[in-house]
């Protein structure tokens, strides 16, 4: 109840900006809410604001996990210079504030690192809210199952899954999605509908409310945790526009391996590297591996013919 109250107070009490976008999927409705990460509340308005979303794909939908989005098509340079350029990380309340259904947060590589990369959780993941870029900016609070009906047959990036590549979306653009992942959905547009400062609510009545109507529907749309990823994250850069560049993708969370005994799925934490270079390290990892184990086996029919012929 004291972790509702905080929430709920939070929401009413401080300026929050109500987003309705429309999708390829259905409908969805956000709640952006300041207090909770004012460098990252006033970035992602900006960029609803000047449409900067519209059109552009959920190009990472991974089921019990989360949905990502923010590579934009946008030819408007002074608008991509301003997504490209990080924002810093905002002070986590303590306890940090949970992840559920519908959380939204920005990617990240790093202190510092968010840009214009969002994802919105699909349910209470431990693992997210642990680095410092994954601060709440707000929730959706309409339309959530446009959310969970967002087409994830790809699943995540290679090697993980059969998804899209992020840098292959920076240097393809729409086209790339279009002729390679054509059945993913997308943004249609976003209309920033509220701008507002509830601040003159005043008596006590309205406030425990408030608190009252956010607790009892936490508890209402309260689900089974999903499956726990660990966050690895990476950067992005847009190779169009001349900007100072970002090292890699941003991503948050990959299926590293899975342990059988618990049925978790654990992944790594990781600082900016780009997509092919985290393929690179697992082929690498795997080639290094087969090579050692080789010479294993050379070594040992070695050793075997020397002491035979000895004998």
């Amino acid at each position: 109840a004291d972790e509702a109250d905080t929430v709920s107070d939070m929401t009413d009490f401080q300026p929050t900006t109500i987003v309705k976008c429309d999708t390829t999927a259905g409908p969805f409705t956000i709640q952006l809410v300041r207090e909770w990460s004012p460098n990252g509340y006033e970035r992602a308005v900006e960029l609803f604001q000047r449409g900067f979303f519209d059109g552009s794909h959920f190009y990472r939908v991974v089921p019990h996990f989360l949905v990502q989005f923010g590579i934009s098509y946008t030819n408007d340079p002074e608008l991509l210079k301003l997504a490209n350029k990080s924002i810093p990380d905002d002070p986590k309340f303590d306890p940090p504030m949970k992840f559920k259904e519908g959380t939204i947060s920005y990617a990240g590589s790093g202190p510092n690192s968010r840009t214009s990369q969002l994802f919105i959780s699909y349910g209470s993941v431990p693992s997210l809210g642990r680095e410092l870029w994954e601060t709440p900016i707000g929730e959706v609070i309409e339309g959530m199952e446009s959310i969970r009906g967002l087409y994830s047959a790809y699943g995540d990036m290679p090697p993980w899954g059969h998804g899209p590549v992020q840098g292959m979306i920076h240097r393809g653009g729409k086209a790339y999605i279009e002729e390679e992942y054509p059945q993913l959905d997308s943004f249609i547009s976003c209309l920033v509908t509220e701008e507002e400062a509830d601040d003159e609510i005043t008596s006590e009545e309205e406030a425990d409310a408030y608190s009252q109507d956010d607790e009892e529907s936490s508890e209402e749309s309260s689900e089974p945790e999903g499956e726990a990823f660990e966050a690895l994250v990476i950067e992005s850069t847009d190779e169009v526009v001349k900007v100072e560049p970002l090292a890699g993708t941003e991503r948050i969370g990959s299926p590293m391996k899975k342990e059988v005994a618990s049925e978790e799925v654990v992944g790594v934490t990781t600082g900016a590297i780009s997509d092919m270079n985290t393929i690179f390290m697992v082929f690498g990892g795997i080639f290094l591996a087969v090579s050692i184990f080789l010479g294993i086996i050379v070594y040992t029919k070695r050793r075997r013919a020397k002491f035979d012929k000895s004998s």
